[in-house]
């Protein structure tokens, strides 16, 4: 008997994979690795999860109000852009009414210049037509004496002492205006 317990003793001994031995040692191994889950977990939940998720909101914030900031300066520079718009349409609205104007200006100048040259170019006109009459008359007035006084001389001559030379003078004026006249009606 000694080998049929000692086989028997053998078989109860040896492992079997449901034996109770092995389920308590299934269980030690589960009890252990559940430990080590929750001390895992604890360990990353405190060391590495809450300042991971500390550093993931502060760069979240620090992007937020880097979104806001350049939102602000996109609506700032949109303004910008606007006003400077504005500004330049106001510039080329006044540099048009300025142009405008000068052109306006400019025109009533020369529309002034040209009157005043023309009333100028009359009164130098009327100034040498009087000048001319006057000169007409003069040299008119001029050539009835040098006339009369050679037709004096002339009938002097010819006449001699027959007629005072007084008579003659005054016959000769006499007929020298009556021969101008007729002469400066024909010129005119």
């Amino acid at each position: 008997m000694s080998y049929i317990a000692t086989m028997l003793f053998a078989a109860e001994t040896e492992s079997n994979l449901f034996s109770p031995d092995q389920f308590a040692g299934y269980a030690v191994t589960a009890a252990i690795t559940i430990i080590n889950l929750i001390v895992a977990f604890l360990v990353i939940k405190f060391f590495i999860y809450k300042p991971v998720l500390k550093i993931i909101q502060k760069r979240q914030a620090a992007l937020d109000e880097e979104l806001e900031g350049a939102k602000k300066s996109r609506e700032e520079a949109q303004a910008v852009v606007d006003s400077s718009k504005e500004t330049i349409d106001e510039a080329k609205r006044k540099a048009s009414e300025i142009m405008e104007e000068a052109k306006a200006n400019a025109e009533k100048q020369s529309q002034q210049v040209i009157n005043q040259a023309n009333e100028e170019a009359q009164h130098i006109i009327e100034r040498a037509e009087e000048d001319a009459a006057r000169m007409k008359r003069n040299a008119f007035e001029t050539m009835k004496d040098d006339i009369a006084d050679l037709s004096v001389q002339i009938a002097g001559h010819i006449i001699a002492d027959a007629v005072s030379k007084d008579e003659l003078k005054k016959s000769a004026a006499k007929h020298t205006e009556e021969i101008l006249d007729k002469e400066v009606e024909k010129s005119e």
